[in-house]
């Protein structure tokens, strides 16, 4: 499966929790990867130009300081190197970094929403539509990691090679951050009729019960042989429980996500729409502003910020 080679933990500086950067180091150990720690921040105003020298290097100091308590909990020592980014857009630094960078997964503490506790803040919905590479926005969890259960959303009814591509890449990214974790991978995929509300609520055209009972049937079936294609092209093995979930996405795997208490949810941010510019796709973004757990997120390999 697939294995993390180059890590990057990003932070403004001052975090409400150590978590993200104590899951960053387990996962660097577990997989003999370079971590690296950066920070991105705003400029200082203009008439607090004198204090700049002192804010950044506060910053960094904090980093490391926070560094230095996480490795005391840690099996082994690693060397962690420091930068800082001073931007008007964080976000496009971080961006630009993991480019020139070449780092295969971004860790992050998930900022949320003043107005929605689930929602999340400018500078992590853009990391999930724009970043390059795997982003895993960490929330809090009185669970250690070798106990946290590991969700992946697959769509199995994939329409175009780069559609299938990507379910197979989440299962895999999914199976590798599950071995990280409790071992157990839950694989969360929706199926639907598409007519069915149409025709149980039509009514002007009411087909026979038995009619439309073969069609759902038919669909549960397409979609059941679909997503075990998937399973078997990814090539994933270990603990697997499989969720077919019957109705429309953002309705069901945040609710799955809530009832099985998972605590990372791994999803794709391929839209579907064909528009310019939209990115993130308003199932997936439905998805991201209704679950409380951490999320990774990965888009199709061919993406280019």
């Amino acid at each position: 499966m697939k294995k993390f080679n180059n890590l990057l933990f990003l932070t403004k500086g001052v975090m409400d929790h150590n978590e993200p950067l104590a899951q960053s180091i387990h996962i660097a150990n577990r997989n003999q990867a370079k971590l690296t720690g950066l920070v991105v921040c705003p400029h200082l105003p203009d008439d607090m130009h004198e204090y700049q020298e002192h804010y950044e290097g506060s910053l960094i100091e904090s980093l490391q300081s926070q560094i230095q308590s996480s490795l005391l909990l840690s099996i082994n020592d690693m060397d962690i190197a420091v930068e800082l980014i001073v931007a008007e857009k964080p976000d496009v630094e971080a961006i630009r970094y993991v480019e020139k960078h070449k780092i295969d997964l971004v860790i992050k503490e998930a900022e949320s929403n003043k107005t929605n506790s689930l929602g999340l803040r400018a500078i992590d919905m853009n990391l999930l539509r724009k970043c390059p590479c795997p982003v895993w926005l960490n929330r809090p969890t009185n669970k250690p990691t070798d106990q946290q259960r590991v969700a992946v959303a697959i769509d199995a009814n994939a329409i175009t090679e780069e559609e299938r591509r990507l379910s197979i890449d989440l299962l895999r990214l999914g199976r590798t951050i599950t071995d990280n974790c409790d071992g157990q991978l839950h694989i969360v995929s929706c199926w639907e009729y598409v007519l069915e509300s149409y025709l149980k609520d039509n009514v002007w055209f009411k087909p026979s019960e038995e009619e439309l009972d073969n069609h759902i049937t038919s669909a549960k079936q397409q979609h059941s042989v679909a997503l075990q294609a998937l399973i078997d092209d990814s090539g994933i093995g270990g603990d697997i429980t499989i969720h077919r979930l019957h109705g429309a996405p953002d309705d069901e795997i945040p609710a799955c996500v809530e009832e099985k208490e998972v605590d990372i949810l791994v999803m794709g941010t391929l839209a579907r729409t064909g528009i310019e510019g939209v990115i993130i796709g308003n199932t997936a973004e439905n998805i991201v502003q209704s679950v409380r757990c951490s999320l990774v997120a990965l888009k199709p390999k061919n993406f280019s910020s």
